[in-house]
């Protein structure tokens, strides 16, 4: 590679490498906040209860709830895409993948970011097209996809 390719690349990793220690930093930070609160939620009990330890409380593994089966929402994602006569923000897809499965409008929220992840894997692979950037991007599926 010549000496422009290398400096493209070590911009790019630089900036990767940055992205990266601002979200283990979030993380740390975010970890320091719930210790905290189980500090505080400790104590109260302690309060409540002078005899409570503990560590006689075993922590609750969490489980991640599946609410699509295997390649179900990209199917999703296209098919809101398909019926759409304009490009669509990843709000609006979420609010239509909500809408045909009967989710409930309060769970668009919480949705949206699955649906933004699922269209920069399908963006990865031609499957839609991005207009615009960040929050204000719209998508659409690729010219000569079936529409309908």
């Amino acid at each position: 590679m010549n000496d422009k390719g290398n400096r493209y690349a070590i911009c790019a990793l630089k900036d990767r490498r940055a992205t990266m220690a601002g979200e283990i930093q979030q993380m740390k930070e975010g970890i320091r906040h719930r210790e905290e609160q189980l500090t505080h939620l400790d104590a109260t009990l302690r309060v409540l209860d002078p005899s409570y330890r503990a560590d006689t409380i075993a922590p609750k593994r969490l489980r991640r709830v599946k609410l699509f089966g295997d390649g179900e929402l990209n199917r999703l994602i296209a098919d809101a895409l398909r019926r759409a006569e304009k490009p669509l923000g990843s709000a609006d897809i979420a609010a239509a993948i909500v809408e045909a499965k009967g989710y409930g409008r309060a769970s668009i929220h919480a949705l949206t970011r699955r649906v933004r992840a699922n269209l920069s894997y399908l963006l990865s692979k031609q499957r839609v097209v991005k207009t615009g950037d960040r929050l204000a991007a719209g998508w659409s599926l690729p010219d000569g996809t079936c529409s309908g």
